[in-house]
């Protein structure tokens, strides 16, 4: 099973104040250094955390602290400092338990390291806080997903599209819960849709490609794989499931082709590409 759409996400932080970002953004016009609200919120994570650093030293009320954790947590994600997004996301929840934003992203966190028991845990506080949020449901989904409890991801993805019927990334991983039943032509239904959604999505295509493999569909199935390669060139599971693909279509030599780039892409396991 492979989840396809990403988690951590960015929250939006307001001052102590209450000014929101987009304030800040207006008052920094003004050619002075930017405020520690809007630095917060900066897709640079070292940006980020220094803003939301300085942020937390003048904070007083619980809300907006939480908020700013929450932020912080996220730039330290990014950075790979795990440990300290942790810290952060468990502060931010402990200020306030309402704040739905925290236990999404410690979800996340939880899911990102494998611990999809606790994972679900954080989204059913947040989903009991925010349950027309599709994309916690989503989430939630890819939780159970990884647990192989099939039939309460089924029934998140489901509800997320409910909610959202043009959540492409929902259709995605509904669809890869079909395929891990057996079920190819509802999964490939749903990688249609979310392809129709989204077409830029390598991963949608990669996983529609390998339904219909596994229906016996070699041609359309290549054709699948070469698109997630257009779209993605350094996605080594694509070369190998082509590769495999062209083999069993007598293809060898384009299914050598595949192996080797896919060993020039990921040399370190370079014994774990080859034909089946």
């Amino acid at each position: 099973m492979r989840r396809i759409f990403g988690m951590i996400v960015s929250v939006a932080v307001i001052s102590a104040s209450g000014t929101t970002d987009a304030a800040a953004r207006s008052a920094s016009f003004s050619g002075g250094p930017a405020p520690p609200q809007q630095q917060c919120n900066s897709p640079d994570p070292d940006r980020a955390i220094s803003g939301c650093t300085a942020q937390l030293n003048v904070s007083t009320r619980p809300e907006t602290q939480s908020t700013v954790y929450t932020q912080r947590g996220v730039a330290y994600y990014k950075k790979g400092e795990y440990e300290l997004a942790i810290a952060d996301f468990d502060q931010a929840v402990k200020l306030n338990p309402k704040n739905v934003a925290a236990w999404r992203n410690r979800g996340d966190y939880h899911q990102a390291e494998g611990d999809y028991a606790s994972a679900v845990e954080d989204y059913n506080q947040a989903i009991a806080l925010d349950p027309k949020n599709a994309v916690t449901l989503d989430q939630r989904g890819n939780a159970y997903l990884f647990k192989r409890d099939i039939m309460h991801a089924l029934a998140d993805y489901d509800q997320a599209i409910a909610l959202n019927p043009r959540f492409a990334g929902a259709y995605a991983n509904r669809g890869e819960a079909y395929r891990g039943q057996g079920q190819y032509d509802r999964a490939i239904q749903d990688f249609d849709q979310a392809i129709r959604l989204d077409s830029r999505q390598a991963a949608a295509y990669l996983s529609r490609g390998l339904a219909l493999k596994e229906k016996g569909d070699q041609a359309r199935a290549i054709a699948d794989f070469t698109q997630a390669i257009r779209i993605d060139p350094k996605n080594i599971q694509a070369y190998d499931e082509r590769a495999a693909a062209y083999e069993h279509s007598g293809a060898h030599d384009r299914a050598l082709a595949d192996i080797a780039q896919a060993v020039k892409l990921d040399p370190e396991n370079a014994a774990s590409h080859r034909l089946p």
